[in-house]
């Protein structure tokens, strides 16, 4: 991306001020603590949108096949609470922030725990369900105190870390030197029929070291799910749609929706947001000058509205689910993850 001129001189320092905390830890000034179960950590260089929660959800499926006792950890963004939480049937999403929600909804065999301090939240974790063997530390590349056994760094395919630059004026939270410390760099969000060539392109601006992998992956966007009620999605391609996301970089799911059923509209709102009884009103006036009308949304958003089940009752509201999928070298990937 092309950085916000007048806001240079401020990435410029953030920049400084981030490679200079890298350089403590490196030289061991600050501590780090591994965990004492194997651990994964998928995370990015930049805020938001690079599809972390996908790839958790992956390797989530991906371990409960080799029967491992699994446990995730997250910070729980934009929560309403602190500290450390387990995720179970009485918690609110708004006690634990939406993808921390979503994942223990979807994988009810799976331990999910938000924490801020990721160091404490382990050893918690461990006192707790001292049978856990795997930790899926969410987000939590650029938290130092944690050193995992496996990081794997997510990177979009239109916003490369190397092209972007440090916050303010871009997205990047950590410094790209990072990027050398993860075994494994994966480019998300990938079109489908991605060449060779600009694979290679890639390979290229990103200047990996040796030893580290890389891989290309896209999304699949799946049938979508009644939120409420019972299943209709045999009725999917007669509604008019109001479209609803608050998602870092919604474009993509917007234009799949285009390209499928038909949208009548959008509204977009900032990543994880808080929806309100004033957004639901408001969706309900749009819907009632349409004919056949439905809302569709993404997952994440999903479980934003489970807490207005009763405001919008009598209104169809579809979500749809998305998965990774490797453009290629999936087993290679599985076996990188499997090793530890």
């Amino acid at each position: 991306m092309r950085p916000h001129k007048i806001l240079y001189p401020f990435g410029a320092l953030y920049g400084l001020i981030v490679k200079l905390r890298n350089k403590w830890y490196d030289k061991g000034w600050l501590n780090s603590e591994t965990p004492s179960a194997y651990s994964i950590c998928v995370g990015n260089l930049s805020v938001g949108g690079t599809g972390k929660t996908p790839m958790i959800e992956y390797l989530i499926e991906l371990l409960l096949k080799e029967n491992k006792n699994i446990a995730v950890l997250s910070r729980g963004y934009k929560r309403k609470t602190i500290g450390f939480l387990e995720v179970g049937p009485k918690i609110s999403v708004n006690e634990v922030g939406d993808e921390p929600f979503q994942i223990a909804q979807k994988y009810t065999n799976v331990k999910v725990f938000v924490d801020e301090n990721r160091v404490e939240g382990v050893k918690k974790i461990k006192e707790l369900y001292p049978q856990t063997d795997v930790f899926l530390l969410d987000d939590a590349f650029q938290h130092r105190s944690i050193k995992a056994h496996l990081n794997i760094l997510l990177t979009r395919f239109d916003q490369l870390y190397t092209d972007d630059y440090y916050l303010p004026a871009g997205y990047l939270r950590d410094h790209k030197s990072r990027a050398e410390q993860a075994e494994v760099v994966v480019v998300t969000k990938c079109p489908a029929d991605l060449n060779l060539e600009s694979k290679r392109r890639i390979k290229s601006k990103l200047n990996l070291k040796s030893g580290q992998q890389l891989f290309f992956t896209g999304l699949r966007y799946n049938s979508p799910r009644t939120l409420f009620g019972s299943d209709i999605s045999d009725q999917i391609d007669s509604f008019n749609y109001l479209a609803i996301t608050g998602i870092a970089f919604p474009k993509p799911f917007i234009e799949h929706l285009g390209s499928l059923f038909s949208v009548q509209g959008q509204i977009s709102y900032p990543d994880h947001y808080s929806f309100k009884s004033s957004d639901i009103s408001k969706w309900k006036n749009i819907l009632s000058n349409q004919e056949n009308p439905a809302i569709i949304t993404t997952e994440k958003d999903a479980v934003r509205m489970l807490p207005f089940k009763i405001e919008l009752e009598g209104v169809k509201v579809f979500y749809i689910p998305i998965n990774v999928s490797f453009l290629d070298g999936e087993q290679d990937f599985k076996n990188l993850v499997l090793k530890g």
